[in-house]
């Protein structure tokens, strides 16, 4: 049956597309091969704890009272976009539709949350009355918060939405200017910037958008803090200390610092960042699309740079680990690829420090929660700090008021299964008057090696390694690497030896990663090294896992990753704590 080119609005009226518009004061769509287009389609995406979903915008207009109705299981942040768009849509000088707008986000089935799909929803009403030029849109995705004045506002998750839509093989996107910048670190797609709802309709001579804007215009990431360069040069004394860094980011190794308030604990931790390698293209896109569903990417000025995460011991459980009733992701997974500082550990809730067990032992975090599940990236390297006790003084009884009862139950606020998850473990001193101005600092570096030396018998190997403050690099360059501990000098060393460990491993894979047969393997220990780690295991009671981490600290030692003696032996640090 042939379709009739009539609308019907009653039995006694049979009206015509012309004298329907008189009627009902607004347009009812264009009018093309014998029916009407009744409903325009814009896409758009919806940011969760894991990436980005595509989704349609869907907008019909039609005859009725005025309202605007939105369906599609939307959340109250959603629905409250309605007045947003209605004052938007006027206030640019465009008639909003006098009739009953119906607005669907397409499928139904999914909770829809954020303030993202404003844009989205007002492009496709505009295009429904006919504003904004069919098919203009089609093949991008849509993403923005609107003003009542118009004005497009950033929103989080344009990064991973981008990228969702390179894959899926859409053509561009149209983003808020705020977000111009993140979204051009996805290749090879169309990045619209917008400021203005009137930027979609005012169209050029020659049908491009508004002029593109500058990224370094948009987003500014440079600020005064990044001009701030910290050095393990600045840290006097603490030589034995900085081995311990040395080896622990080597092989990124969870760590814990024990000594009295003042020793240097925080200073050794957080130049960590200034020894590790930069990431590669994919470790800052997978960072950064963390970064930009919790809202941070603007805080980062320099994606090469591994982050550092440094929460206050009062952190809940849901923003250590992640979650919320709209999961987010938590300090683990924002540490992700850099490093998770833990000062002051016996002070954090027990509870809160004991979900740190699954993303230490796996690199990863499940989120379950009755409407699903999330697995978030959490492989980060866990550094703490913690007092001798709560005065800070033990075991100097001249100045610790604490008793035994104290001391234990300040250590007892870390559980042991917590302890087996950190490889190495160092007690830093007092630093003496003279190593704090700078002086006699080689000399207690040598003393702290004879006394090494001594108590695991590896003079003989020491002579081996005498001119270990010395190696040849890849271009036969002597280059002083050990007994100058600056940045620069020890992040080569943890350049090199994470080469050979890509090399051996696999990308992304570091020797705290091994498997029990690739410690068999690589991980050879002679027979002093054996020794010491068979009176480590008796003497503290090292569980198999614990053990395990000795032997591959160990084996820095033997295998000459860190330029023979160049690093501190991990089986006698864990010895030390």
């Amino acid at each position: 049956m042939a379709r009739s080119n009539s609308v019907s609005l009653g039995a006694k009226y049979l009206l015509s597309p012309t004298s329907v518009n008189e009627v009902t004061g607004f347009s009812f769509g264009e009018y093309k091969n014998g029916g009407f287009t009744m409903v325009s389609k814009v896409g758009c995406a919806m940011v969760t704890a894991m990436g980005a979903t595509l989704l349609e915008v869907e907008a019909d207009v039609s005859g009725g009272l005025p309202d605007i109705e939105m369906t599609g299981n939307l959340g109250s942040s959603v629905k409250d976009g309605r007045e947003r768009i209605r004052v938007a849509i006027k206030k640019c000088g465009y008639p909003f539709p006098q009739g009953r707008v119906t607005i669907n986000i397409a499928p139904a089935a999914m909770r829809k949350e954020g303030t993202g799909f404003d844009l989205a929803v007002a492009c496709a009403i505009l295009e429904e009355i006919g504003i904004i030029v069919e098919d203009k849109l089609k093949s991008r995705i849509v993403i923005g918060e609107l003003g009542l004045d118009g004005a497009v506002i950033g929103v989080r998750g344009v990064l991973p939405a981008v990228l969702e839509a390179k894959k899926q093989g859409y053509a561009g996107c149209i983003v808020p200017a705020a977000n111009y910048s993140e979204a051009l670190m996805v290749p090879e797609i169309e990045i619209i910037p917008v400021q203005h709802l009137s930027e979609l309709v005012d169209e050029q001579d020659d049908g491009k958008y508004c002029e593109v804007i500058d990224a370094n215009a948009v987003c500014d990431r440079c600020s005064d803090e990044d001009k701030v360069n910290p050095d393990y040069s600045d840290i006097y004394g603490q030589e034995y200390a900085k081995k311990a860094m040395l080896t622990a980011v080597a092989g990124r190794h969870n760590i814990l610092l024990m000594g009295p308030p003042g020793a240097g604990k925080t200073m050794l931790v957080s130049r960590i960042p200034t020894i590790m390698p930069g990431m590669s293209k994919n470790e800052q896109l997978e960072l950064a699309c963390i970064y930009s569903i919790a809202g941070k990417l603007g805080g980062r000025p320099d994606m090469s740079v591994r982050p550092f995460r440094a929460p206050h011991h009062s952190i809940t459980s849901a923003a250590l680990i992640g979650g919320g009733r709209l999961v987010e992701p938590g300090e683990v997974s924002l540490a992700s690829k850099g490093v998770l500082f833990l000062d002051e550990l016996t002070r954090f809730d027990t509870r809160v420090v004991e979900q740190l067990r699954e993303p230490l032992e796996s690199g990863r975090i499940v989120i379950n929660r009755i409407t699903g599940s999330c697995e978030l990236p959490a492989d980060f390297m866990l550094a703490t700090a913690i007092n001798p006790c709560a005065c800070g003084f033990y075991p100097d009884r001249t100045r610790c008021r604490c008793t035994t009862w104290d001391v234990n139950k300040h250590y007892g606020r870390i559980s042991r299964p917590i302890l087996d998850r950190i490889d190495i473990s160092i007690s830093l001193q007092r630093v003496s008057f003279d190593e704090l101005i700078g002086k006699n600092v080689a000399s207690e570096e040598i003393k702290g090696e004879r006394r090494m030396d001594e108590k695991t018998g590896a003079g003989d190997r020491r002579k081996a390694d005498e001119n270990a403050g010395k190696r040849t690099d890849e271009d036969g360059d002597m280059q002083t690497v050990i007994g100058n501990f600056d940045s620069s000098n020890m992040r080569k060393i943890v350049e090199r030896v994470w080469r050979v460990q890509q090399e051996r491993l696999g990308e992304g894979r570091y020797n705290s990663r091994m498997t029990n047969d690739e410690i068999k393997k690589y991980c050879r220990l002679d027979d002093i090294s054996e020794k010491l780690m068979r009176e480590a295991y008796d003497v503290y009671g090292l569980s198999a896992r614990g053990a395990q981490g000795g032997a591959y600290i160990g084996g820095y030692r033997w295998s000459g990753e860190c330029g023979g003696a160049a690093c501190a032996r991990g089986v006698e640090l864990q010895g030390e704590g």
